[in-house]
């Protein structure tokens, strides 16, 4: 079993930052260079949302990503302690980012966290660990 766990500025330096750790970890689960771009663009993807919709009312916040490998599966949190996540009519996105995620992953669900935020869980297959 693999667990990594980082915490970053609410900043689009950190949506890189994340993406590369990630992409990092799926690649030590075996996974194909396609599949390793698959990781990196789902978790860009809700990096983003954390950043643009959870911080939408403060200059400042955190996300944190997790990433668990065991089982056969690696399982991506990524979280954040906003505002939460609500349609914004002045979002710069094309409100394309969860119905991706959607595709690129095993399955995913977006959940409130208990002291504030949102919380987006991602599912990977993780061959070198089933």
């Amino acid at each position: 079993m693999e667990r990594w766990q980082g915490t970053f500025p609410a900043t689009a330096r950190a949506v890189r930052a994340i993406r590369d750790e990630l992409a990092t970890v799926a690649r030590r689960c075996g996974l194909s260079d396609r599949q390793v771009d698959d990781v990196r663009l789902a978790v860009s993807e809700a990096a983003t949302n954390a950043i643009v919709h959870g911080y939408r009312h403060s200059a400042t916040g955190i996300v944190t990503a997790t990433a668990e490998a065991a089982g056969g599966e690696l399982r991506i949190v990524i979280s954040d302690d906003g505002a939460g996540m609500s349609r914004r009519r002045d979002s710069p996105g094309l409100g394309l980012g969860l119905p991706l995620i959607a595709m690129l992953t095993l399955d995913f669900e977006v959940a409130a966290s208990t002291d504030g935020g949102t919380q987006i869980h991602m599912q990977f297959p993780c061959p070198a660990t089933g």
